[in-house]
């Protein structure tokens, strides 16, 4: 099959599989609050074989509809992820009085001016009862639910992360902290977290936050109660696009993946989310990376049938590189593959660790369909990938 109808094919496919995703709006009954929330169920997805679910949790004076463009709808096509967008209840006073949107907040426990939106909602209740519903009307991997947000959501999550966090196995926020109507700092037990943050943010100051507590206090918190090195690993991501950011990342660890704490530095950025190509790195592809590393092995019975079904591929379509993300298997070596549609093998190596990388700036990865493969004696696995440069 020439390339021309390789392209085609694939593009009929891509289209097949997005019009049978789909977003759909739900909403139930909350201690007498009609609570509302969207869920997008990728096309990928069937009860028998269950999907990783992750809550996104919208800022202040935003709604469900606007967050849903938040884009891990796209991870979620190729990764079998169910991404719910639950709606903050509003707050009158935010509109009237203090001009803010339409008024819907989260009781983060983030405020202003003396005043906490919503502080009477059990946003923690609502939440962790979402949750529930969302597995009981879906086959949810229950080791694999995690939680992100951004700003006034990135003060919820950072919230559930200290005091709701027995059945989210991570957590990512996104300029936001903990509030500063939050006094006590207790999880309970070692909490995977990782945590983005502009050094220029106007609305979250990087240093004097008027809302809560200040990025490096947060992430000094959570390396003293993970027990994690207070060393960190540290990388910074090509600087290849002309936005005057760069970001840096810190990787404070420990023996076990629920120490990890990573730390996204992300020097001159504003109060905003990051994206490519406009920017360096995409931060929700980032926190999904961050997610797949962690399972909460006390949230529920592992519902994978084999090894194979821990193998994630991303991204897909791939440019520069194709992460392979390999499940654990004891006294195995397993081995990555990547072939042609011709059927030449243009890589294979044994994988060393979690992760391989496979660089695709050589010139025999040109456009086109590949297959990538994952062998050994418990693991099976073949993929379909794209190479879009």
């Amino acid at each position: 099959m020439n390339q021309k109808k390789l392209f085609l094919l694939f593009f009929f496919v891509a289209a097949f599989l997005q019009s049978n995703a789909q977003w759909s709006n739900h909403s139930f009954v909350y201690q007498t609050k009609t609570r509302s929330y969207r869920v997008y169920v990728p096309a990928s997805y069937n009860v028998s074989n269950p999907a990783s679910m992750v809550v996104t949790l919208h800022g202040l004076g935003d709604n469900m509809t606007n967050f849903s463009t938040l884009g891990f709808n796209y991870i979620a096509d190729t990764a079998n992820i169910i991404v719910v967008v639950p709606q903050a209840i509003d707050d009158p006073l935010l509109a009237s009085v203090y001009g803010v949107g339409n008024g819907t907040a989260w009781n983060s426990g983030a405020g202003f001016s003396g005043y906490y939106p919503n502080s009477t909602v059990d946003d923690v209740g609502f939440l962790n009862a979402l949750i529930d519903t969302i597995k009981a009307n879906y086959a949810i991997v229950q080791s694999r639910v995690y939680m992100c947000g951004f700003s006034m959501g990135g003060f919820m999550t950072e919230r559930m992360a200290l005091q709701s966090n027995t059945e989210i196995a991570a957590f990512a926020s996104m300029s936001g902290t903990f509030g500063s109507a939050i006094t006590t700092y207790a999880p309970g037990r070692s909490v995977p977290i990782a945590h983005f943050h502009g050094t220029s943010d106007s609305t979250v100051y990087y240093h004097g936050d008027l809302y809560g507590i200040d990025p490096d206090s947060l992430i000094n918190f959570w390396v003293l109660n993970n027990g994690s090195n207070p060393f960190p690993d540290s990388m910074r991501y090509t600087d290849a696009v002309n936005d005057t950011i760069t970001v840096d990342r810190f990787e404070y660890s420990g023996s076990t993946p629920d120490q990890d704490v990573w730390f996204f530095r992300m020097n001159g950025a504003g109060h905003t989310l990051l994206y490519q190509p406009v920017n360096d790195i995409t931060e929700i592809y980032e926190a999904w990376l961050f997610f797949i590393r962690h399972k909460n092995n006390t949230a529920g019975v592992e519902t994978y049938k084999t090894l194979d079904n821990n193998v994630q591929v991303y991204p897909n379509p791939a440019t520069n590189f194709v992460d392979v993300f390999l499940p654990q298997t004891k006294n195995e070596t397993l081995r990555v593959e990547l072939f042609s549609m011709e059927g030449a093998c243009l890589y294979n190596q044994p994988a060393t660790g979690a992760m391989v990388q496979i660089a695709l700036d050589d010139a025999k990865f040109a456009n086109g369909i590949y297959i990538l493969r994952v062998l050994g004696n418990s693991v099976n696995f073949s993929q379909r990938i794209m190479i879009q440069k």
